[in-house]
């Protein structure tokens, strides 16, 4: 007797120099890197550390020139860009693990503080605090460490997040197989999409479909 196989989910191409950076926070866009998990349709857009790069370069963490730096300074160095893709995959699982839980309202564990505090001290190691536009700031050098560079901002993003924004305002997508998360920025804090054009839009359509549906059978 043959055994029957599970279907394979369909790889698509990467989009992580095109997606949408919805979070309203860096730490948030960032977690945004992989679509709709635990679904049917997850897609995984960080791959491997060109991909982890194009979604830098698109979200802005460093400018272009430090990001052609970057992949200058990795290149034909697989097993250290390899290494350093692993541990940025891992801090997105942490954040991602910490937004869900603020945008569920439980307690984020301190286990998982202490773990975005020992990033970000680890980080900050690489750090330099300068004026821009009469106002002090973190700045991170590829130059200096190239993971710092990327992963520097995106973990000072998520504990500015837990210490000194509304945590109520961390949310989850609604729509169907999605779950982005996304700071809401709104003044009634109602947002439900992570795009009313994407997600909303779809639901709408499904709404209207069931509502049709029900018609139908009256």
């Amino acid at each position: 007797m043959k055994r029957s196989r599970k279907p394979q989910l369909r790889l698509l191409p990467s989009r992580a120099g095109k997606l949408d950076l919805v979070g309203g926070e860096l730490a948030w866009d960032f977690a945004n890197t992989s679509s709709g998990r635990g679904s049917p349709s997850q897609q995984e857009h960080l791959r491997d550390f060109a991909s982890l790069m194009q979604w830098t370069e698109h979200a802005r963490v460093m400018a272009p020139s430090d990001c052609g730096f970057a992949r200058a300074a990795m290149d034909g160095h697989p097993k250290r860009s390899r290494a350093l893709f692993t541990r940025a995959l891992a801090a997105r699982e942490l954040i991602w693990t910490i937004g869900t839980a603020l945008a569920e309202q439980r307690p984020v564990s301190a286990t998982l503080s202490a773990s975005l505090t020992a990033l970000h001290a680890e980080s900050l190691r690489f750090a330099e605090m300068k004026v821009r536009d009469g106002v002090y700031i973190w700045t991170w050098d590829p130059r200096r460490n190239v993971e710092a560079a990327i992963l520097g901002p995106i973990a000072l993003s998520a504990l500015t997040l837990l210490m000194q924004k509304d945590l109520s305002r961390t949310k989850r997508c609604a729509g169907l197989d999605c779950g982005w998360l996304f700071f809401d920025a709104t003044k009634n804090s109602r947002r439900r999409w992570c795009e009313m054009r994407v997600c909303g839009n779809r639901a709408k359509v499904r709404a209207a479909r069931m509502r049709q549906k029900l018609a139908g059978t009256i």
